[in-house]
């Protein structure tokens, strides 16, 4: 008697871990495990929900100061070519995400490509002719006039803060100010 349950739909006593009642033909199993691939996307979901809640998916802190706050510092951008960046992410691309991710920088390049949409622009290392990585440098509606007046090949200065770095796709950087 030990080994049997009752059927969750018709109540016959059935032998306890049967998958299907021999009486009515119910499934026994619970809903996840009746929808073991429905039941792994939900925790997929819920572990990247639950990721993204503990703060691995935040938005980049803004690292401007306020200038009517006088009794804060002006931070300092640290003032690096296209070209260094470059060399930096090609001997180590490690070292080049420690170095300068969410880092305050001013970086001067050559005007590669402006996205026609007008969400970014891309800066090249002033040194070479070809190249696949570069910066994206992603700009607000408070700079489309500016980059309007851009020209191919154009040695451009930007400030602002890197917010990704990666081998394949070079850097990203969220331009405060264009010189």
């Amino acid at each position: 008697m030990a080994n049997l349950v009752k059927c969750k739909a018709c109540g016959n006593e059935i032998a306890k871990g049967v998958k299907k009642c021999p009486h009515c033909g119910k499934d026994q199993r619970n809903w996840f495990m009746r929808h073991k691939i429905l039941s792994i996307i939900g925790a997929i979901i819920l572990l990247i929900a639950l990721v993204n809640a503990l703060g691995g998916g935040g938005d980049v802190e803004d690292t401007t100061t306020n200038t009517e706050d006088t009794a804060e510092e002006v931070k300092e951008p640290i003032v690096v070519t296209v070209d260094e960046l470059m060399k930096t992410l090609d001997e180590n691309a490690l070292k080049a995400s420690k170095t300068y991710k969410d880092q305050y920088v001013e970086v001067k390049g050559k005007l590669g490509n402006i996205d026609s949409s007008g969400n970014y622009f891309s800066l090249d290392p002033l040194s070479e002719q070809y190249t696949i990585l570069n910066v994206q440098c992603y700009i607000e509606e408070k700079h489309l006039d500016t980059v309007m007046e851009f020209s191919a090949e154009q040695e451009v200065t930007v400030v602002g803060t890197i917010t990704d770095v990666g081998e394949v796709m070079g850097y990203s950087l969220k331009v405060q100010s264009i010189k």
